[in-house]
């Protein structure tokens, strides 16, 4: 009698949890996909976000539903007395949902672990490196977990700022956070995302693999790079600075890294090289 009543105890917890609250999570994502999106916001992101302004239409009208739900699911804090605009939390969404473009099966699903995002004024925190050398951070992503724990990202108003409304140097604070947060769906950051298939793992691990240790040995070797010398410090890093390259220097990062740029349209379902007044 007990064997059955954990059952059926069971089998109430898997359709509550695996059928009834994706339904209710879908239908609410839907409803708001329906909400006008405001003209000044248009103007706001055409004005100061680079990112925006170089979509094609149909990717702008794209990322303006994903903004909605970002917004709406995800929880902004302003830091050390910071408070928080409407044009901020617009800014950090609008580049975040970048991400999401082309993830027509809900592969991403809007960060799914992720819950608050801390935003400070200036810098986000000191660390210390294993000289016990103080690191000033200008992000940093926690991922939440299966367990329910909160995932959470620190960013730095001052560096999104600096980065938004340019292409600058192919740094991109937001899109590098927001890469730890896909890379780190399972738990952990390894450099390799949720993927389609085992081939398709496969083929990520044998190329990002081995552009990774190409990239080390060049970093090593003072060599110059498209790449940002920072993803040399492991898989993760290298991922999130790829991410960066990709949206930002596509030009170059095709024609210097042709295999590592086909992996990371395969995954992201969008081409960047597509985009207008793109580098």
């Amino acid at each position: 009698m007990t064997e059955f009543i954990l059952i059926f105890l069971f089998i109430i917890f898997y359709f509550i949890y695996y059928v009834i609250i994706p339904a209710q999570v879908k239908s609410r994502r839907k409803s708001l996909k329906k909400n006008f999106f405001p003209s000044e916001f248009v103007e706001f992101l055409q004005n100061n976000i680079y990112l925006y302004r170089i979509l094609p239409l149909h990717l702008k009208l794209e990322l303006q539903d994903y903004i909605k739900i970002f917004l709406a699911e995800k929880q902004f804090i302003g830091q050390n007395g910071f408070i928080l605009t409407t044009e901020i939390k617009i800014s950090i969404a609008s580049q975040a949902c970048i991400l999401l473009l082309g993830d027509y099966d809900n592969k991403r699903n809007f960060f799914p672990y992720l819950k608050y995002i801390y935003v400070y004024p200036d810098i986000v925190m000191k660390a210390k490196d294993q000289k016990n050398n103080e690191i000033i951070l200008l992000g940093l992503s926690s991922v939440g977990n299966k367990t329910g724990k909160d995932g959470v990202i620190y960013l730095s108003w001052t560096e999104i700022a600096r980065q938004s409304n340019y292409s600058t140097k192919g740094e991109n604070i937001i899109l590098h956070e927001f890469a730890h947060q896909l890379d780190q769906a399972f738990g952990n950051a390894l450099g390799m995302p949720r993927l389609d298939n085992l081939q398709d793992s496969l083929m990520w691990r044998e190329i990002l693999g081995q552009e990774y240790y190409n990239h080390c040995q060049a970093t090593k070797n003072n060599l110059p790079t498209v790449i940002d010398v920072y993803g040399a410090i492991n898989p993760a890093e290298f991922f999130a600075v790829v991410t960066e390259a990709f949206f930002l220097k596509p030009t170059l990062l095709q024609a210097h890294h042709l295999l590592l740029y086909e992996q990371l349209k395969k995954y992201y379902n969008v081409n960047p090289l597509e985009w207008s007044d793109i580098t």
